[in-house]
């Protein structure tokens, strides 16, 4: 995926999102992606397992405000709130915020792919985009993938444990 290309799932649901800096992370994840889903979908329950955000609050649904806490590697952890733009159950959520009198856009997406009926793809990336969007992508890029990493490797262990210690 270049930088500006939206996603396949976002070309199909027809979203528009943002141009600037993509940075995405990619994990298959040996779970159904409903199980995953229920993960991604409980905002609050975020910072029980996730270590990109440590604090959450809010609802995964369309127009509400989630106010979180993220610990990106490597920076002070910082507050901040964010609007939830699209959920598609099962497949996608997607959430942004602006700073900086709108001179920052972060755009946020958690996809999830369907490989098999146990098995899925998860791409967990974010959009810099406005005019300072470049800037801080230069600057703080790296850190923000590795952030968006360790959240899809935490995403995969509490997953697959739950699905391997189902009952059969």
């Amino acid at each position: 995926m270049t930088p500006f290309e939206p996603t396949l799932l976002a070309r199909e649901e027809g979203a528009v999102r943002p141009q600037g800096v993509c940075l995405v992370h990619e994990i298959e994840i040996a779970a159904p992606p409903e199980l995953v889903w229920d993960f991604i979908a409980d905002f609050e329950g975020w910072d029980a397992w996730n270590p990109l955000y440590v604090r959450t609050a809010g609802k995964a649904e369309i127009g509400q405000t989630l106010r979180f806490t993220a610990a990106v590697p490597g920076l002070k952890p910082r507050k901040a709130q964010a609007q939830v733009y699209a959920v598609i159950q099962d497949r996608l959520l997607e959430y942004g915020l602006s700073n900086l009198v709108g001179l920052l856009k972060a755009f946020r997406f958690v996809e999830i792919d369907e490989i098999t009926p146990t098995r899925c793809r998860v791409s967990n990336g974010e959009i810099m985009a406005g005019p300072v969007g470049r800037l801080l992508a230069r600057g703080v890029g790296e850190k923000v993938r590795q952030g968006l990493e360790a959240m899809n490797l935490a995403l995969k262990q509490v997953a697959e444990r739950k699905w391997l210690s189902r009952p059969v």
